[in-house]
């Protein structure tokens, strides 16, 4: 890329889990400025990992000036291997006279890792929640969706495959407390009220505490069943080092 070029951000939260066996719809956001900016046109491709086409150069679709496609349930049939080293890649004609290639890690996976915890979770913390919500909002779905994007990044960070993940419940206290420590420190921005920092501190040592806490079941061999139902691990991986035998 020239020095002169736009710099597009692409906004990809986390890599692109395509769950085997149906039809994925993935898209391509791009921003400049703070604001959606919408290709012209554009195609995707998407690579396994030792970098076969799954698809190649498809058409996009243009919706709300995001860039689209669905992968269909036929491309990614059962008999395909579970993997990880995915490459997702969007070449998309922008306003600046330039196609430009945004690229995005996946993987191949049996089932997606999904939260468990919504609105009603949150008042039955704080009754008052449904009150002090800004009129401009309707719920606090986007702190909801935030909090889990960053629970799953750092999951992903300490060595996790998090669609292997098979007791999602066992997120929910980091979830929570997650998505309260950031509602009251937006709180807390917009009025200046002292107690809302006191409780988005309180909010966000109750997180670390339930992460250092944390353990689920795990399908590592990936055949859609735990591991071992009464053996759990912990949020960061383990790494073993074997000494080799004479």
């Amino acid at each position: 890329m020239a020095s002169t070029d736009t710099l597009y951000s692409a906004r990809f939260l986390l890599p692109e889990y395509l769950e085997r066996g149906r039809a994925n719809l993935i898209k391509c956001p791009v921003y400049r400025d703070g604001a959606l900016v919408a290709p012209s046109s554009g195609t995707v491709s998407v690579y396994k990992a030792d970098q076969t086409a799954l698809v190649s150069s498809a058409a996009v679709v243009i919706t709300g000036s995001v860039a689209q496609y669905t992968v269909g349930a036929g491309v990614l049939p059962s008999s395909l291997e579970l993997e990880e080293g995915y490459l997702v890649e969007w070449s998309l004609a922008m306003p600046d006279g330039i196609t430009h290639i945004f690229r995005n890690e996946g993987a191949l996976a049996r089932r997606r890792l999904y939260p468990v915890i919504t609105d009603i979770d949150l008042t039955r913390r704080h009754s008052d929640l449904s009150d002090l919500r800004p009129s401009s909002l309707t719920s606090y779905q986007d702190y909801l969706d935030e909090a889990w994007a960053s629970i799953e990044a750092r999951l992903i960070g300490e060595g996790q495959r998090i669609y292997l993940i098979m007791s999602p419940s066992a997120l929910r206290d980091v979830h929570l407390f997650k998505a309260l420590e950031l509602i009251f420190v937006d709180f807390h921005q917009s009025t200046g009220a002292g107690k809302y920092m006191e409780l988005a501190s309180h909010y966000g040592k109750e997180y670390g505490r339930s992460w250092s806490r944390l353990n689920f079941i795990y399908d590592r061999d990936q055949d859609g069943y735990a591991d071992d139902p009464y053996r759990r691990r912990g949020a960061r991986a383990s790494i073993w080092l074997n000494g080799r035998d004479y």
